[in-house]
């Protein structure tokens, strides 16, 4: 059965709180109370292998940090050993997003072409600015551009087909704008697109 349901991440567990097993938690969604609203959550380290656990109290914290209490998580032992792991749900509980918008997860592994069909990269990662996310393109180079989530640079984004085209603003891609990580080994805010 968990084979076969599609996962969704929607916070790190970042620090403990307390003796009491509480923990810190990074929401990765910009739903207001997708917290409070859940009765369980998922954890997962890799992605692949999830526990369920019974959420029995949440509360806000510093920033958009929450505080976490989940069911059979009484010390701060047993906290500790959650640290640095996700929460996940199944991707059938997530709201429905209104039209060009999407989910980190759906933006995170799309190919990037920009409108001559020129290929640009791989999205890799993503990140808030403030007023509009930013995408991490690696490039077949293995060097990374970033490319701002704003209509006049993001024209398209198909989802099924797992591609994304731009409309690269003048010096996006110049040589000066890549970061070179080539010697790098490998390794999810709304914005106009909507990215939770």
């Amino acid at each position: 059965m968990q084979n076969k349901t599609e996962w969704a991440t929607i916070g790190k567990i970042v620090a403990l709180f307390g003796v009491r097993g509480e923990l810190k938690v990074l929401p990765l969604t910009d739903i207001p109370d997708r917290f409070i609203s859940l009765k369980a959550v998922h954890v997962s380290t890799d992605g692949h292998t999830f526990k369920r656990c019974t959420i029995t109290s949440v509360r806000p914290y510093k920033g958009e940090m929450l505080l976490v209490k989940l069911e059979g998580i009484a010390s701060a032992n047993d906290a500790e050993a959650l640290r640095g792991q996700s929460l996940w749900i199944p991707e059938s509980e997530l709201a429905q997003l209104p039209p060009d918008s999407y989910y980190q997860h759906d933006i995170l592994g799309l190919k990037v072409y920009t409108l001559s069909n020129q290929e640009v990269g791989q999205i890799v990662d993503l990140f808030p600015t403030g007023g509009n996310d930013v995408y991490v393109v690696r490039t077949p180079e293995r060097k990374e551009v970033m490319i701002p989530a704003i209509k006049t640079v993001v024209r398209q984004i198909d989802v099924l087909r797992g591609v994304m085209y731009i409309d690269p603003l003048p010096g996006l891609l110049d040589d000066e704008a890549v970061l070179d990580n080539s010697n790098e080994e490998d390794e999810e805010g709304q914005d106009e697109f909507g990215v939770e």
